[in-house]
């Protein structure tokens, strides 16, 4: 692959490393990295569009400075055809980045990604998880070996605080405390913030950690959780993969973390907390976030609030 897209290697290798000085989260550098990379590679090889596009085939180019805003809209179509128009819209936003970056260090004049739109998407309504159905997940790790024990303070954690995927696996012992009740966690942007959960959930992460002290590696694990049989901290993949392993076993089909979150959000809006405590604590900078992850089950808060509220029922 990388012999494809040669003439682009030096500075996509030079991007990363702007990309990991400016402390960009490593899911992020991998997003916009992987968007580079399918650039280049159509920019030295592109396939001839669809039959049934209205998109003129562009010229291959091995110097940046023979971009075009043309390659960068090819590319997009391209993508919707391959993958989707959300998959697309990714990508764009990583290729923008890249070509962005290039102008900051003087490699181009103008962006060629410059005036192009990002493709539109409907964002999908993630469905949240029922009371039945967390209540049936939390039965599953109702035991007292350490599985059962480290991953219901997890599922906990990631219901009560609403935190991410990541901002729960990669913590140290340090970052919990349960006198304050909160999980100390590094967000987007590297921005910290101490995320508060309630008083079961403590009670799940202080019995996992008093089981951890007695693991074999819980000594020589700085991270706060760990695995059953090695010697290594849990990864964020693995998390989510044991997540699915537990809702997959109790019949729940595959749950994915990110779906606490916006039952989180659900919840805590359902329940009348406000949209303002509701950012602090999620790490939400722009109120558009709180419209997007409300979106789950809105049309069922509506229809809750409408019995509250009933202009006919109040006659």
């Amino acid at each position: 692959m990388e012999a494809k897209r040669g003439p682009f290697t030096l500075l996509l290798r030079s991007w990363e490393l702007s990309l990991r000085s400016n402390n960009r989260s490593p899911e992020t550098i991998r997003s916009y990295l992987r968007s580079a990379n399918l650039f280049a590679d159509y920019l030295t090889d592109p396939p001839p569009p669809a039959k049934d596009s209205e998109i003129d085939p562009v010229p291959a180019v091995d110097d940046v400075l023979d971009i075009k805003r043309a390659h960068v809209q090819a590319f997009i179509v391209h993508e919707i055809g391959r993958t989707s128009a959300s998959s697309a819209r990714s990508r764009f936003l990583g290729v923008q980045a890249w070509l962005k970056w290039m102008v900051a260090e003087e490699e181009l004049d103008r962006s060629p990604a410059e005036g192009v739109k990002a493709p539109t998407t409907e964002a999908p309504e993630v469905p949240i998880l029922t009371p039945g159905q967390l209540q049936t997940l939390l039965k599953s790790v109702a035991g007292k070996e350490f599985p059962e024990v480290r991953d219901r303070a997890m599922i906990l954690l990631w219901l009560d605080s609403g935190v991410r995927l990541s901002e729960v696996v990669n913590r140290t012992l340090d970052d919990v405390d349960l006198d304050q009740q909160v999980l100390h966690v590094m967000g987007k942007g590297s921005r910290g913030r101490a995320v508060p959960y309630g008083t079961k959930t403590a009670q799940a992460v202080d019995k996992y950690i008093r089981l951890r002290a007695r693991h074999p590696y819980g000594k020589t694990v700085e991270h706060l959780w760990i695995g059953q049989k090695t010697k290594k901290p849990l990864t964020v993949s693995g998390a989510g993969k044991l997540l699915a392993r537990r809702s997959e076993a109790c019949g729940l089909g595959r749950i994915h973390p990110h779906q606490f979150r916006h039952t989180f959000a659900h919840m805590w809006l359902a329940a009348g907390g406000n949209e303002t405590d509701l950012m602090r604590i999620t790490g939400w900078k722009s109120r558009s976030m709180v419209d997007r992850y409300a979106a789950s089950a809105g049309a069922e808060r509506a229809r809750e609030q409408h019995k509250k509220l009933s202009p006919g029922d109040r006659l």
